[in-house]
């Protein structure tokens, strides 16, 4: 199993990461970069297929959270993609569409459930439900070829839900800790 981080590793915000295995590949989060100013054309970045759909070694794009840092070039994305996302995360967002050009009617392929693994082609996703102040918002196990990566979204493990773990099970595997803001 291969990462690519190809937007939120050197600024905070606009993540996008693609993880390859076994020739299929899935797409963490597309985020609008912060320092996008109002009104600016965002590229997708280059993911083979995530602008068209056209590409089958792309299995999905699964988003952390409802905030337009992680999901806010979804509407870029091709529509025969599969996305997967809370179910909460998604009503957010679909009744944000009303009032708010963030908001996204999208209907899913799958619902993110706390501690609910799924499987896409190679990879075992387990999404975990974290600490931050967006609700219905995910950390993500990835397991394919014997090997386990851990994106943690955003998280801050000072809230309200500051009790759940940052990190299930043993500490093996390689994490990559996304926009950790910081705490009082």
């Amino acid at each position: 199993m291969r990462a690519r981080i190809h937007r939120g590793a050197a600024e905070v915000g606009g993540n996008c990461v693609e993880v390859k295995a076994g020739g299929k590949r899935v797409v963490l989060d597309v985020g609008w970069p912060l320092t996008a100013v109002d009104g600016e054309d965002v590229a997708l970045p280059r993911v083979a297929g995530l602008a068209d759909g056209h590409d089958p070694s792309l299995l999905g794009v699964v988003i952390s959270h409802p905030h337009a840092d992680h999901y806010g070039l979804l509407p870029k994305v091709g529509a025969s993609v599969p996305v997967y996302i809370g179910e909460s995360a998604s009503r957010i967002l679909s009744e944000a569409a009303f009032f708010s050009p963030l908001g996204i009617s999208r209907q899913p392929s799958g619902y993110l459930r706390h501690r609910q693994a799924f499987d896409l082609g190679p990879f075992r996703v387990t999404p975990f439900l974290n600490d931050h102040c967006a609700f219905d918002a995910y950390s993500l196990l990835i397991e394919a070829g014997g090997r386990r990566l851990f994106y943690t979204g955003d998280i801050r493990a000072h809230g309200r839900k500051g009790a759940r773990p940052a990190r299930p099970g043993p500490p093996s595997g390689r994490s990559i800790r996304c926009d950790r803001p910081r705490g009082p």
